[in-house]
């Protein structure tokens, strides 16, 4: 599949995710689960995802917009969004 056909598939707002970072990773790295130290290093290794992504603020602005409670979007947590884990 080539990006035009991927680009297809979305709609004119969710476009820009055919050239996310992490188009095709496992969705669960974007949901961690834990507390403490073992959270923020799972959290961690998202954000690294997300900091050599072309489109982590239209990935953010989207999070906000849904608004998307859970997970990692554009390199913030919830916490970092505003919403509390609980």
């Amino acid at each position: 599949m080539n990006t035009n056909d991927a680009e297809d598939r979305f709609d004119s707002r969710d476009a820009w995710r055919v050239h996310a970072a992490c188009r095709g990773m496992d969705t669960d790295l974007f949901y961690p689960e834990g507390r403490g130290r073992t959270l923020r290093a799972r959290e961690q290794i998202a954000k690294e995802v997300c900091l050599s992504c072309p489109v982590a603020r239209q990935c953010r602005e989207a999070a906000t917009a849904l608004p998307e409670r859970y997970g990692i979007w554009g390199g913030l947590t919830e916490g970092e969004r505003g919403w509390s884990r609980r």
